[in-house]
């Protein structure tokens, strides 16, 4: 019983262990991800027939002139698509564009991290 009380003690000390600050890749990795959630999101609005111009309306709302502009071209790509193609698929169609803007966000050059809030 002495082993266990220790057991639960020691976990308890490292769960709540402080955790080491992340790197600038680490965040920039975590604010793609968000951007790639946001380019899903951005899709299931088009799927739902969300009109492009409130779209953009929103979008130009957004202070961090990174992650508009990040947005405002997943909108321009989301709504050139034909309607039958992000119909066909609709699961499909909102991972495709998730992971595609993702790795496009990774894939782009950055010297500082943008002032977001998460998706």
């Amino acid at each position: 019983m002495k082993k266990l009380v220790v057991l639960v003690v020691f976990a308890m000390l490292v769960g709540c262990a402080e955790k080491k600050p992340l790197t600038m890749e680490e965040q920039w990795h975590g604010y793609c991800k968000s951007v790639g959630n946001a380019a899903r999101t951005i899709m299931l609005d088009r799927q739902n027939a969300i009109e492009k111009d409130q779209a953009i309306e929103h979008a130009n709302k957004i202070d961090d002139d990174t992650t508009k502009t990040f947005i405002l071209e997943i909108i321009e790509y989301v709504y050139a698509l034909p309607e039958r193609e992000i119909k066909q698929d609709i699961e499909g169609a909102r991972e495709k564009v998730r992971s595609e803007f993702t790795a496009k966000c990774i894939a782009t050059p950055h010297d500082k991290m943008p002032d977001y809030k998460p998706f």
